[in-house]
């Protein structure tokens, strides 16, 4: 993934030089998004895996039923379903690290990891059953798919969930710059070799929500 650019002589100049200390900052910020968007392209991507089905089915086991709000029972059902994985036939019991969200469902889901009881129950003294049960991480790509769904992922640094790979290992742009020859300036280009896969399907879990 890149990008070319320039600065001409003239913006330079009007910049007081400025624009050479800013260029790298954004064009870091802007590689970081990017990788940030392979990440999320897949969940909302649902990408097939290797045994031809995608990565968020029935056939998994890694898909809610119907779809439902971010709810003490809609979690603790996810959380059932990841604990419950087999593979063959041993049982991964694998514990939900992350309850991921839209921008648009935040509120409803730091609501539910914090409160000590459960919100969807009008009796106040019904414990919260998942109450600090996994950190939150929202973004606002997610909004673009679907403002509902949400989704559960393993700890990464215990399980196998979806790896973001770098060539040779270099996570950080490169930035390359010449004299410009089509204009009175500098020319820029910006470059990171990226790219995400989903390593396991059980240790993700989609609700479609509602």
């Amino acid at each position: 993934y890149g990008k070319l650019f320039s600065i001409t002589r003239q913006a330079i100049i009007n910049d007081d030089l400025m624009a050479f200390t800013d260029i790298p900052r954004k064009m870091g910020r802007a590689a970081a998004r990017t990788v940030g968007d392979l990440v999320f392209s897949i969940l909302t991507g649902n990408p097939t895996m290797s045994d031809g089905t995608a990565l968020f089915h029935a056939d998994h086991s890694n898909l809610a039923g119907s779809g439902s709000a971010i709810t003490a029972a809609s979690v603790g059902a996810g959380r059932t379903a990841m604990r419950t994985q087999k593979d063959g036939k041993a049982t991964l019991n694998i514990r939900p690290s992350f309850l991921i969200v839209p921008a648009a469902q935040e509120d409803t889901a730091r609501v539910l990891m914090t409160s000590e009881t459960d919100p969807s129950k009008t009796n106040s003294r019904v414990p919260n059953p998942v109450r600090g049960a996994a950190e939150i991480i929202v973004d606002a790509r997610l909004d673009a798919a679907s403002t509902l769904s949400w989704y559960l992922a393993a700890d990464p640094n215990t399980f196998d969930t979806i790896e973001v790979g770098y060539l040779d290992g270099i996570a950080a742009p490169f930035l390359d710059q010449q004299d410009g020859w089509t204009i009175d300036g500098v020319e820029y280009k910006v470059r990171i070799d990226a790219a995400a896969a989903p390593l396991e399907f059980r240790t993700l879990y989609k609700n479609p929500g509602a």
